[in-house]
């Protein structure tokens, strides 16, 4: 589906819910892709969830994949078209989803509007969500190199080697569309400046109202689980699921991030 966002277009893949006899009205979630990515990256999920009876919105953030621009220079003002996106959705309330940079997104747009977040889920997160300086200078100055090896880091390893190289060549290959893409400037390096900037994560957690879910995998070597250590102190009441998998998740464990979103999700219907 199309919308507009300050005049520009917004592509969200939009994924119907199964209907669920004598269930209530489908609750929504809106699913926030990360640093050099579009939706793409939430399909191997989108469809479980809405089996599940979810009503499932993934967008592209501005200026990625099939969104008009211009980039986004910060989470602030991602989270803040965020919200934009939900009234251009019509979506009054929605549970909220981010992996890595959509992570914090997630969290700056939940603290800024509480009332309308009723979960939240952090996938591959950190704060500080530091960016190596040698990776900034890639990513401005040899961007194909900075995408080639994340893809590599995003993935479970074994001996230096990656179990499922056909993952990594897909997600270098959504990353590598992503950044061709845009004609705004440079996505990947616009992002991640974005990521090593945020420092809002502690006072935006601390306005969130909404039940908390950590997802995280227990290989990740972007986003280490041992990194999410002030988060999780600024969310004591949050969940935490560990999966069997690098960073990104989404694409190596489907089926145990949908029953880790679906435990979150039925969590907060029982609370509301």
């Amino acid at each position: 589906m199309q919308c507009l966002v300050d005049g520009s277009a917004v592509h969200v893949e939009y994924t119907e819910p199964t209907v669920i006899a004598g269930a209530a009205a489908p609750i929504a979630i809106v699913l926030l892709h990360g640093a050099a990515n579009d939706h793409r990256a939430w399909l191997p999920v989108a469809p479980g969830l809405a089996r599940a009876g979810y009503a499932v919105y993934a967008p592209d953030l501005p200026a990625h994949g099939g969104s008009g621009g211009p980039l986004c220079t910060d989470v602030a003002q991602m989270a803040a078209w965020v919200l934009k996106l939900l009234d251009a959705c019509g979506l009054e309330r929605c549970a909220l989803a981010g992996h890595s940079m959509g992570s914090l997104v997630a969290l700056h747009a939940a603290g800024l509007a509480p009332q309308r977040i009723g979960h939240l889920a952090l996938v591959g997160t950190a704060w500080p969500m530091r960016v190596a300086p040698a990776l900034l200078d890639s990513a401005q100055n040899q961007p194909d190199v900075a995408l080639r090896n994340m893809a590599m880091w995003s993935h479970k390893q074994q001996d230096g080697q990656p179990l499922q190289p056909e993952l990594v060549q897909q997600t270098l290959a959504l990353m590598q569309s992503v950044q061709a893409g845009c004609a705004q400037g440079n996505v990947l390096a616009t992002d991640l400046a974005a990521c090593n900037a945020y420092a809002d994560a502690p006072d935006m957690a601390a306005r969130v109202r909404a039940p908390v879910a950590f997802i995280l995998g227990e290989h990740d070597r972007m986003t280490p689980t041992k990194a999410t250590q002030r988060l999780r102190e600024a969310l004591p009441q949050a969940r935490v699921t560990t999966l069997d998998a690098g960073h990104a998740l989404m694409s190596e464990a489907p089926a145990a991030v949908v029953q880790a979103l679906t435990a979150l999700l039925a969590q907060a219907a029982e609370q509301r």
